[in-house]
């Protein structure tokens, strides 16, 4: 994430002056520090300082202390100086999706959302993964996974500590490895292929992807392997 400002860090801060510098945040989550001489503004003053135009065509929302996620109307007053909120975020959008993590009341303007956002924005500690708890079981998510914030059920999102493995198929076969980054050559070690035969990842949508010499490839639970013989060369 492009964020500036450390998430332990307050970002609500007042001068000596008066001055209240604030915390604001986009789609990206990328991050800057605004600056207000009012202790309380209304949501168009927060969107204005985001460059925000035409204002209908964003959302403005106020991520507090606690984790959650709420939004502001354009005409609502906002006090800068409540110790509830953590930071704001101005994003283009039209439609708000509501979702829950452990609890925490959320909303965003889009219908996806990244893992690792979604993480940040429930202050999860780095060891923990985001979860969605399905009717066939719980779904460890990658940091870099979308999440369908409008698909049924994704209100069932929880913070987990990832197990320490997970458990891998070459051809068909399981193969419980611990998680983590391997090579290309690591993986050959472990699967053991004919010599000279190349790794392939199978892919989710079921293609078939030549793994190229030195890759690394962050495991996940159910991936699944295979081999081909190299060009020219009969199985």
């Amino acid at each position: 994430m492009n964020q500036l400002i450390s998430q332990e860090e307050s970002a609500l801060d007042r001068d000596a002056a008066g001055v209240f510098s604030v915390e604001l945040g986009d789609e990206t989550f990328a991050f800057r520090r605004v600056r207000f001489d009012d202790r309380k503004v209304v949501g168009a003053q927060i969107a204005e300082a985001a460059g925000a135009h035409p204002i209908e065509a964003f959302v403005i929302l106020r991520h507090l202390r606690s984790g959650e996620l709420e939004s502001i109307r354009p005409a609502e007053l906002v006090d800068l100086a409540e110790d509830s909120v953590e930071r704001f975020f101005v994003t283009r959008g039209d439609d708000l999706h509501r979702f829950f993590v452990e609890g925490l009341s959320m909303e965003w303007p889009k219908a996806k959302l990244a893992a690792k956002n979604i993480k940040f924005l429930a202050k999860a500690h780095e060891d923990q993964v985001l979860v969605l708890d399905t009717e066939d079981g719980d779904v460890v998510l990658e940091d870099d996974d979308l999440v369908d914030l409008a698909a049924k059920g994704v209100e069932r999102l929880m913070l987990r500590h990832p197990p320490k493995t997970v458990t891998t198929y070459y051809k068909e076969k399981p193969y419980e490895l611990e998680r983590g980054v391997y090579t290309t050559e690591q993986l050959i070690g472990v699967f053991k292929p004919p010599a000279g035969y190349l790794l392939d990842l199978i892919e989710r949508d079921g293609e078939f992807r030549e793994l190229k010499p030195g890759e690394h490839i962050k495991l996940r639970e159910g991936m699944e392997f295979s081999a081909h013989p190299p060009a020219g060369h009969s199985s």
